[in-house]
């Protein structure tokens, strides 16, 4: 299954691209995305998350699936849409 992604604020910075789509297993986690971007995407993005994206992230990323805020349990679905941000942006 593909699931969009969107990258804003320092996390849009830090990676150089605003969104792309990821091929994932079908009924995988939030969670397994998150390791799957660490993989792509190395120390640029691990040191944004935190250290332990199977159970938690650091407190200042905010994650959305379809608009709405989630943790790393909820199973994703072909066409998701999900936004990564920090949370504070700046001006």
């Amino acid at each position: 299954m593909r699931v969009k992604l969107v990258y804003l604020g320092l996390v849009r910075n830090r990676l150089g691209k605003q969104e792309e789509e990821i091929e994932l297993k079908e009924g995988a986690f939030l969670s397994e995305l998150l390791n799957k971007l660490t993989e792509i995407y190395g120390e640029t993005l691990k040191t944004l998350l935190g250290s332990d994206t199977e159970s938690r992230l650091d407190p200042s990323i905010v994650i959305t699936v379809n608009g709405i805020s989630r943790t790393t349990d909820l199973r994703l679905h072909e066409g998701d849409r999900v936004a990564i941000m920090t949370l504070i942006s700046g001006g």
